[in-house]
């Protein structure tokens, strides 16, 4: 049902696109009406006119194409960040799980308990709360500060122990970073700073081709054009919002981490978790 629902999702943006361009260029013919009577190709205006609107065409649609291409390999560039972040995060995730049952008690329990409470945590609710409400979740939030705490108050006694906390440390640390930019990605929104340019762009550069008489063969090449503008628009429009429709990226390596001994692993107790949740209201998303 998905794929059906992008799919038509996909074709009203290349449809939209087209139906654009044919009014245009109507709209254009229709402003500036032909002065002469056709010549043999067709043609009803000078070919001091055609060379004209060709000229400022081809400028015009220069500059939308270097602006669409910047934008399209921005948003791609962003969308692949939010993927190998997963990767990276999750690898993070397993270092600490792993790095805590070396380290044994009192660190192990806790903190293995914590991240596999994260794990679930971001793969039940925050992925959907990323998507719909642009926000991380606070009792994702509350599982990874226990794990933090905890090895925080460790006091670490040989050598082994000292090594094994600053790395795990570090790595919950790299887990707040990835969990940052994965909330800044879902909160941005391109808003009119875009979306005017980039229609303005397709109408203006569509205006020139008024001088071309609207025939089956103009009317086709247009069409190609705005399909494939749509189509475009369509792509930028689903690489910049990663968590929703159409190019949703789904937490697949949190899911794997759930089929390992993480998934195995006992929860921290929800009232344990929604009161540390609770004090994140008001200071965190």
């Amino acid at each position: 049902m998905t794929v059906l629902t992008d799919t038509l999702v996909a074709l009203l943006w290349v449809g939209g696109a087209i139906l654009l361009v044919l009014g245009v260029h109507w709209a254009a013919r229709r402003t500036m009406p032909p002065p002469v009577e056709p010549d043999e190709d067709g043609h009803v205006y000078s070919g001091v006119v055609r060379d004209m609107a060709s000229a400022t065409g081809f400028r015009i649609a220069a500059f939308y194409g270097v602006i669409l291409a910047l934008v399209y390999a921005h948003e791609l560039g962003e969308y692949q960040t939010v993927r190998d972040g997963l990767a990276g995060e999750a690898t993070a995730i397993a270092d600490v799980f792993h790095d805590a049952g070396r380290y044994g008690e009192p660190v192990a329990t806790p903190v293995r308990k914590a991240m596999a409470t994260y794990v679930t945590f971001v793969v039940d609710r925050e992925w959907d709360l990323l998507g719909e409400e642009k926000r991380l979740s606070n009792r994702a939030w509350a599982a990874r500060d226990i794990a933090y705490e905890t090895l925080l108050d460790t006091e670490a006694v040989t050598p082994r122990q000292v090594a094994l906390r600053q790395h795990m440390l570090k790595r919950i640390h790299d887990i707040t970073t990835y969990r940052h930019l994965r909330q800044e990605v879902a909160a941005k929104d391109f808003g009119l700073v875009f979306w005017v340019p980039a229609i303005a762009g397709l109408v203006l550069v569509t205006i020139p081709f008024y001088v071309y008489p609207p025939g089956r063969v103009t009317h086709v090449l247009l069409s190609c054009f705005g399909a494939f503008s749509g189509l475009i628009l369509f792509f930028i429009q689903g690489f910049a919002s990663p968590f929703t429709s159409p190019f949703r990226t789904p937490p697949g390596a949190f899911e794997r981490l759930l089929e390992t001994d993480i998934g195995s692993t006992p929860a921290i107790d929800r009232a344990e978790i929604e009161r540390r949740a609770a004090r994140y209201r008001g200071t965190r998303p």
